[in-house]
């Protein structure tokens, strides 16, 4: 299989990922604004079996993207931390972008963003995260 093909391959699998994230979270987020009583409401698998193989999921992507920037800097002729680097000053970037125009947490809050991120590195043995 030439080159093309492959990334071809790899970016269908990549957009459909994506998709079924996409679904998961709808689906998360209709199941926390669904109130409990909800007469048609069907029950919800959300466990803490489910919670770990979520965990598990985010875990293979780290390990995923890892990969992915390790195969990047070769192509590149960079170093995977400074292709690392970049990443994290794209991904900034676009995280003020998406704040700008919106008003400021009052001092002290924190965003649910921000908690989710912290509680996962915290549950994260440090042997595993990516640098």
């Amino acid at each position: 299989m030439d080159n093309a093909i492959a990334n071809s391959h790899l970016s269908t699998r990549v957009h459909r990922t994506l998709d079924d994230m996409a679904a998961i979270r709808q689906s998360l987020l209709a199941a926390s604004e669904a109130p409990i009583d909800a007469p048609n409401q069907h029950p919800q698998c959300l466990d803490l079996e489910l919670a770990a193989e979520l965990k598990s999921v985010v875990d293979a992507l780290r390990l995923l993207l890892w990969a992915y920037i390790k195969a990047l800097s070769a192509k590149s002729g960079r170093a995977p931390a400074e292709v690392l680097n970049w990443y994290k000053m794209e991904l900034a970037v676009e995280m003020l972008r998406g704040v700008r125009g919106r008003p400021a947490l009052p001092e002290g809050c924190i965003s649910g963003f921000e908690q989710l991120v912290t509680e996962t590195l915290a549950a994260t043995p440090p042997k595993q995260r990516i640098q």
